[in-house]
């Protein structure tokens, strides 16, 4: 979605740049900024998208930032790297 979209969408459920502003911790002005991509920020992006009933793959599918689960992520490659520590006898078994 661009940012027009985005604020239709707001305004469809009865929100404003104000309101989301409000809502989620910031200034209205960081909220339009995310969403024209002037600024990123995944906490406003999944925000946004909660606000207006939409995955955030839908809302900001321009930035693969948003799209992966970071903590999720990361836990992975602790695993795997256990895992070949483990193999190598150098670490306990994952």
């Amino acid at each position: 979605m661009n940012y027009k979209q985005i604020h239709q969408a707001l305004k469809a459920k009865g929100l404003s740049w104000l309101v989301a502003g409000e809502v989620i911790g910031c200034t209205h002005q960081h909220v339009m900024n995310v969403c024209a991509r002037r600024a990123e920020s995944l906490r406003v992006a999944r925000s946004i998208s909660v606000l207006i009933e939409k995955d955030i793959a839908a809302v900001f599918p321009d930035i693969p930032r948003y799209q992966s689960d970071v903590k999720t992520d990361r836990q992975a490659k602790i695993d795997q790297a256990k895992a070949r520590l483990a193999e190598a006898g150098l670490a306990e078994s994952a």
